[in-house]
């Protein structure tokens, strides 16, 4: 919802003015109104009245704090960029000047740390005062999100004055480590995306950057000794088209690539540094790493030759961990990392390594002897233990992902949990530093609306509410292990991402729920209470132009099945509250002229809903994109029906009537309409209430073997009059196929002339395990259905 600068000031001052009045007539001191700050402040009290900060106003800093000057920069270009004209910045010298805004040192504080700040607006200035300058800088950021949204526009705030509600805030971090990461191999986005990337980081107050430089798709940074990783590992010679589990495989037959010189690095960091942020490389060993051994195929176990990667997945061929030369080359590429980037750490990856080369290899085999290890694993154990002396050499510490955790841990590793929690459990409980960054919660590459009306994704899904729900530190931890979990972290991973905006999508505002996750104390996070000050937020995301989804104002459509009445009612409604829904069920487009939604929608026959919120704007309405459910009702709708196998709980597709919803899956079997079941065989039993006549059965069954998903091998339908005495009434068999098929919607119908009966039963045999042809040989394969129909 998009108003005006001037619609966004009235709000803030009448949100503070609700907020301090109370119906007992107290004083608005020490009420705590919902002012919109994101991340929500550790305390605010709000001192009645406001102060009017001039768009001419003096900004004074304390000539004792370090970096202050850059502080004061920062918020005069801040204002520059958005009024056209520039806050002179002048030494505090004595007392603060009216209107001023004043940059203090602060005596140290235990309870504000290395990072915390107060900030007091008072009737006639506006003073922030931190022990040191990061919290001067994270007090600014406090401060912009107090003025109207326009002033992080580009010229667009009118050169007026500005009122802000007087107050006090006192305001910490609740972990050190507070991180989003980017990958910029799959595809890549050159510096200035990277430095508004890092302005989108400050804005919310998060202070490391993870930046993903190498992998099997690409390698993205200069290496003056090894010039050969960016002439040829920077590049691919096509790009796959369309999901990876999409069979059989497309490509764009164009060249692709790039990288960021030395020199753009410097830059780059340095940016960072300016916005108190600190940039961790990701150089990736000793897997993912095709793209190198591209450049250099004497590093590998087979010798190549390779070309960089085309396609997402993992790939068998890494780095020889038997053959030295690998780590003298290591070497030589973290040394000139390590002089690049100035932080502690230096991220190695360490995960999805297969030890199939490993197995093979005469070298590898002799230093699993010579070393006296056990197996592959402690082999990679190895190979990581050398990599973190390499970064020792150089002043740095070694992270990983929770794969370092096999075959040992290297003795002062930190690691990222990202396979759940229990890495970093392990991790802590050990006395390792950890990051939390599970799939679950922490993966916004996955889809955070509804699939069928949102960007292709690599699957998974992680919506706005799920994120703001996560707590990185578990309870099954003790105190003093507790103490090593650092922080959190949200990671951008590429492969359907070619663009920046793309990018912006994916990451907001799930960065907005993440930052008060990792910043805000965990009993000061309120679900409420961030949807309602969200939308204030959008407007400066609005005013920096960027592209953040808007699944939050999406209409959902959510079907639920009565078992006592025997009917299906659909509710709608929004993650955010009090917006309008319009929705149509005769097929056309939903808008303003639509019936609004007020109670439950009952399916009582086929039909299609389509639903939209449709919200004000300055000039009119804006409908948000439709989201649509086609229900079919027939004989077996609201009926009974008895599963004899359980289907897997990620793959519900609803619950136990969903084969009976009326809903049909989509291409996509992330969408939530698809009932999946995982080795076993599928048995489900109908009971129609009565004998029933019935001419035709028919389901949809998913084909995706890229996913694991295989038609069954065989189909049958059988009836009953009983429940106990079954006739057949058909049967329909697929063969396991060769090779991989296009991913399809196979409807199965069984024609059945007029046949009275009382109970239907389908049933479905499991291919159980995937054929030696698959990638994933051996493993289990899935049976994914939407609907059983009976007419």
């Amino acid at each position: 919802m998009r108003v005006a600068a001037q619609y966004l000031l009235t709000a803030v001052v009448l949100m503070w003015t609700a907020g301090c009045m109370s119906q007992t007539g107290e004083s608005p001191v020490n009420q705590t109104p919902e002012i919109s700050v994101v991340p929500q402040p550790v305390s605010v009290e709000m001192l009645g009245g406001v102060f009017t900060l001039s768009a001419t106003f003096l900004i004074q800093v304390d000539a004792d704090v370090p970096q202050a000057g850059g502080v004061a920069e920062y918020l005069a270009a801040k204002v520059e960029r958005a009024t056209g004209s520039k806050p002179a910045i002048v030494q505090l010298d004595g007392q603060p000047a009216q209107g001023a805004v004043v940059l203090r040192m602060l005596p140290a504080a235990d309870d504000l740390g290395t990072e915390g700040y107060a900030l007091r607006v008072e009737a006639d200035k506006v003073v922030i005062e931190a022990p040191q300058s990061a919290g001067l800088f994270y007090g600014v950021q406090t401060l912009l999100q107090l003025l109207p949204a326009d002033i992080q526009s580009a010229g667009q705030a009118t050169a007026a004055d500005w009122k802000i509600p007087r107050m006090s805030i006192r305001d910490w971090p609740r972990y050190p480590y507070r991180g989003m990461h980017l990958d910029v191999c799959r595809h890549f986005f050159g510096p200035e995306s990277i430095k508004r990337y890092l302005d989108l980081l400050a804005l919310h107050k998060m202070n490391t950057f993870h930046w993903h430089l190498t992998e099997d798709q690409g390698w993205r940074i200069a290496i003056e000794k090894y010039p050969r990783l960016t002439e040829v590992g920077a590049y691919r010679n096509e790009t796959l088209v369309g999901h990876y589990s999409d069979q059989p495989h497309n490509y764009d037959e164009t060249r692709y690539g790039g990288f960021y010189t030395q020199d753009e690095v410097r830059e780059i960091v340095r940016y960072a540094q300016e916005r108190f942020i600190n940039v961790i490389p990701e150089i990736e060993m000793p897997g993912h790493s095709v793209a190198a051994l591209a450049a250099y195929p004497e590093l590998s176990c087979t010798g190549g030759p390779f070309e960089t990667a085309t396609r997402w997945g993992v790939f068998e061929d890494v780095y020889c961990a038997g053959n030295d030369e690998v780590f003298a080359f290591l070497e030589g590429v973290l040394a000139e990392v390590a002089a690049l980037f100035p932080g502690p750490y230096v991220h190695i990856g360490g995960d999805e390594c297969p030890k199939v080369r490993w197995k093979e290899c005469p070298l590898c085999q002799a230093r699993i002897r010579e070393e006296g290890l056990a197996d592959e694993h402690e082999l990679q154990s190895y190979f990581i233990r050398r990599a973190e002396k390499i970064l020792e050499g150089h002043g740095k510490r070694l992270i990983g992902w929770d794969e370092i955790l096999e075959g040992g841990l290297a003795p002062n590793a930190t690691v990222m949990s990202w396979r759940g929690m229990q890495g970093g459990i392990a991790a802590a409980s050990q006395g390792h530093d950890v990051i939390m960054t599970p799939g679950s919660h922490c993966y916004f590459d996955h889809y955070q609306g509804d699939p069928g009306s949102e960007p292709r994704a690599i699957g998974g899904f992680t919506p706005l509410e799920k994120v703001y729900a996560f707590e990185p530190t578990p309870a099954e931890l003790d105190a003093q292990a507790a103490k090593h979990v650092l922080g959190a972290q949200g990671n951008v991973w590429t492969e359907y991402m070619n663009d920046f905006e793309r990018v912006e999508y994916m990451a907001l505002p799930r960065m907005c729920a993440l930052s008060e996750v990792v910043w805000s104390p965990a009993d000061a996070r309120d679900w409420d209470r961030f949807l309602g000050k969200i939308d204030r937020h959008f407007q400066r995301l609005d005013a920096l132009s960027v592209n953040y989804s808007r699944s939050l104002y999406a209409a959902k459509i959510l079907p639920e099945y009565d078992p006592q009445a025997r009917r299906t009612l659909v509710t709608l409604k929004t993650d955010l509250p009090d917006l309008a829904i319009h929705y149509t069920v005769d097929g056309t487009p939903p808008g303003p002229s639509s019936p609004r939604y007020t109670e439950p929608i009952p399916i009582d026959r086929s039909m299609t809903v389509q639903a939209a919120t449709v919200t004000p704007v300055e000039d009119g309405v804006q409908v948000e994109t439709p989201v649509t459910r086609e229900f079919f009702y027939h004989r077996g709708t609201h009926q009974q029906i008895r599963l004899g196998t359980a289907y897997a709980q990620r793959y519900s597709g609803g619950g136990d009537h969903a084969l009976l919803d009326g809903l049909r899956g989509s291409t996509s079997h992330k969408d939530g309409r698809w009932q999946g079941y995982e080795e076993v065989d599928l048995d489900a039993t109908i009971d129609l209430g009565e004998l029933t006549t019935v001419g035709r059965i028919s389901t949809h069954l998913l084909s995706e073997t890229g996913a694991w998903i295989f038609l069954p091998r065989r189909v049958e339908v059988e009836l009953s009059d009983d429940g106990e005495t079954w006739t057949s009434a058909g049967t329909e068999t697929f063969p396991v196929p060769g090779e991989h098929l296009p991913t399809e919607i196979r409807e199965v119908v069984f024609d059945l002339g007029e046949r009275s009966t009382r109970f239907v039963r389908l049933t479905a045999e499991n291919v159980a395990h995937c054929p030696a042809w698959h990638q994933g040989a051996g493993g289990k394969c899935w049976i994914f259905i939407d609907e059983i129909v009976i007419e």
